[in-house]
Formats: C-alpha cells, structure tokens, sequence
C-alpha cells in the first residue's frame, strides 16, 4: 500500500468522524490529512508529509474554527445555567403519555409550581430548573 493510500483512508475516517459532532476539529485534521496525501503523490518523504500534515493542521484548523463561528453561529436564545431570563416554552405529551416543556427543540421534563394547572399546548413561564427538571407557571 502507498503512502498517499494511507493519508486517504486517514482523511475518510476523519471526515466521517466529523459526523459525531467534533466542532470542525476532525474536519480541520481529514482536510490537512488529504494536504498530506497531495505531499506523498508529490513523492516528499514521510518526515516531509508529518511535517505538511502538521501545518496543515495548524493552520485549517483555527481557521475553520473562526469561519464556523461567523456563519454558523448558534441559534440558541436561551442564557446560560444560572443567569435570571425570561423564558416560555410550550408543554406538548411525550409518547410516554406525559406533559413535557419544549424549549428550543429539546423537551424537558416539567412540574407546576403550586396552584398551577398543566394542560397540553399551554405556554409556560420557566420560573427555574431543578436539575433537568422545568419548574413552571402561568404567564401573567
């Protein structure tokens, strides 16, 4: 098997390791492992395609980083855990049969303050998190 063979395979199983959800960073390493692969069809010794693999990555690396950030950046609005936002979710039913809040796309687990009634589509007012849990009322 030829040296630019490897590189391939290396930068196949990095790309495809992206799917699980590395940041771009398995990305940055498939892209400078296929820079690498380019070094060996261009006959550079191992040392030479490590060291070009290297600075590939170096460089791919933060750059992808940064590109992420600005054109993708997060869509979340909620604020961090333990910053005081106002937040409203809607409660839908599980396919359990029970009453979970929907914020942002993920569902929670949900429980009333007192002397407030859950009712499937209502929106609620997030009051706190317990645990994973939504503590929540009625919005006034």
């Amino acid at each position: 098997m030829l040296a630019w063979h490897l590189w391939l395979i290396a930068a196949l199983v990095l790309l495809l390791a992206e799917l699980l959800g590395t940041g771009f960073f398995a990305f940055a390493m498939g892209l400078a492992a296929l820079v690498a692969m380019v070094a060996a069809l261009l006959e550079v010794g191992s040392t030479g395609q490590w060291f070009t693999f290297a600075i590939a990555a170096a460089v791919l690396a933060p750059l992808l980083k940064k590109a992420f950030r600005q054109y993708a950046p997060s869509r979340r609005k909620s604020g961090l855990a333990g910053e005081s936002r106002h937040q409203t979710g809607k409660l839908v039913r599980h396919h359990s049969g029970e009453l979970r809040l929907k914020l942002e796309g993920d569902l929670f687990m949900v429980r009333a303050q007192p002397g407030t009634e859950l009712k499937e589509g209502d929106e609620v007012e997030i009051v706190r998190f317990d645990g994973i849990t939504a503590i929540v009322k009625q919005p006034e």
